[in-house]
């Protein structure tokens, strides 16, 4: 693939989305050889405080949990998480406000130059999708002189292109799951030790104390490295108050008495991401003091896209999209006090263990409705297994839409007093079909 330099955002976005066409996974030392050519440029000193955030569910939670509790203390913070939903640009996000077409172009620039010269010297390596959009973020971030960066790994964490980073100021890992197990191996154990791969031999690291198999290989990992734990389990919070649109909740500290917290969504899943960021925050913050009441606005005012998050009123998109995430979905769902009935838009990729997703979906007593649509590409669970599959856990209603449109429309004409809310899940692909859907209509 030809670099080419580019005049405007549209054209650098169409190069970027061709690159897969073009590129495959290359070696980690390949990767780690570029970066450190481009070390000038983007020096890990000139990244601030470097956060790296790995996990198979909630990693991009606890990311922009920490990112708004960060600003709120008064930090100058760089955010690079994945996927998007809308645009490219969501995923570098400086002081809370995702860079302007104009900075993304600038980067998209800077970084097929680069590759160009490296190229010129023999150097037999061309960036796959994700590796450009890291490289153009920690540029971006270099360059904006952030004191504070907040990074999610893509897949995995040992092999994954974030995980050049050599100087992290502390690691966090999130809820482990069997997700992407043609990657990361098919138990628990094997997935929690790619992630695992982050730590870094003396730099603190903040985890979950949940599933012992993950939570066994965090602690070997741990002490080969000499990192410091400082764990989160179930015991360090609790949850006092829930209801539609927000959870009151409170977490135990060795530091700070926080009170009672609000967190603005009925996500269950939320206050284990935010008591795990809470716990980061306070292990990154220790030597410079922490103000509580400033966590608590941080907690409080965090939105993140495509979370159990109100498109509309009454309409919510929910990114889970394996079988831990739906589990997490379901119980949320369950434990809202004040809802009693609602209508489910699902769709889901075929290479997702589905029907785990599917039996778990139709315990749901409060659905009256579950309308199957298709993800428009070739990675999309066909319509009418996923329709054979719901038959085989419910008695309710089954529709089947093919557009995503038409599945939208179709709740929203039918929905009356009784059926008041909606709600979309199985993949991000599908919560980001439905954002562009709503954003064009409104335009």
């Amino acid at each position: 693939m030809i670099e080419t330099k580019v005049v405007n955002y549209s054209e650098a976005e169409q190069f970027l989305l061709k690159v897969p066409l073009f590129t495959s996974k290359n070696p980690f030392g390949q990767t780690k050889d570029f970066y450190r050519f481009v070390q000038n440029e983007i020096d890990e000193k000139r990244l601030g405080k470097i956060i790296h955030v790995a996990g198979t569910n909630g990693k991009g939670s606890v990311c922009a949990f920490l990112n708004q509790v960060l600003l709120e203390s008064g930090y100058h913070v760089g955010m690079f998480t994945s996927p998007h939903l809308i645009t490219m640009r969501e995923r570098f996000v400086i002081d809370g406000e995702m860079v302007s077409e104009e900075s993304f172009l600038e980067a998209f620039n800077w970084l097929c130059a680069k590759i160009g010269v490296y190229q010129a010297l023999g150097k037999d390596y061309a960036p796959t999708y994700f590796e450009r959009l890291f490289f153009m973020g920690m540029y971006l971030f270099a360059k904006a002189g952030v004191a504070v960066s907040v990074l999610e790994t893509g897949l995995g964490g040992r092999l994954d292109t974030t995980n050049v980073v050599e100087h992290p100021a502390l690691c966090v890992i999130t809820e482990i799951g069997l997700d992407h197990m043609a990657y990361l191996g098919d138990t628990v154990a094997q997935i929690a030790y790619e992630k695992a791969g982050i730590m870094k031999p003396d730099v603190p690291v903040v985890f979950l104390e949940r599933k012992k198999e993950a939570f066994d290989v965090f602690i070997k990992k741990a002490s080969e490295c000499g990192c410091k734990c400082h764990v989160v389990s179930k015991k360090e919070y609790k949850i006092n108050e829930i209801k539609k649109k927000c959870i009151d909740f409170s977490v135990a500290s060795r530091y700070y008495d926080y009170g009672r917290i609000l967190i603005n969504t009925s996500a269950l899943y939320q206050v284990e991401n935010a008591a795990l960021a809470i716990r980061a925050c306070e292990v990154l913050m220790q030597e410079c003091g922490f103000d509580s009441l400033r966590v608590k606005d941080g907690i409080w005012k965090m939105r993140w896209q495509g979370r159990m998050e109100e498109i509309l009123p009454g309409v919510y998109i929910d990114g889970a999209h394996n079988e831990d995430g739906i589990e997490a979905f379901v119980e949320s769902l369950k434990n809202t006090a004040d809802l009693e009935r609602c209508m489910l838009i699902f769709s889901v990729v075929r290479d997702k263990q589905y029907e785990q997703m599917i039996k778990q979906l139709c315990s749901l007593d409060m659905v009256t409705e579950f309308v199957l649509t298709h993800i428009p590409n070739e990675r999309g669970a066909g319509l009418d297994v996923l329709a054979q599959q719901f038959g085989r856990y419910t008695d309710k209603k089954i529709r089947v839409l093919e557009q995503i449109e038409d599945a939208v429309l179709y709740c929203l004409k039918n929905r009356t007093g009784l059926v008041h809310d909606i709600y979309i899940v199985g993949s991000l692909y599908l919560a980001g079909a439905v954002r562009r859907l709503l954003e064009k209509q409104k335009g």
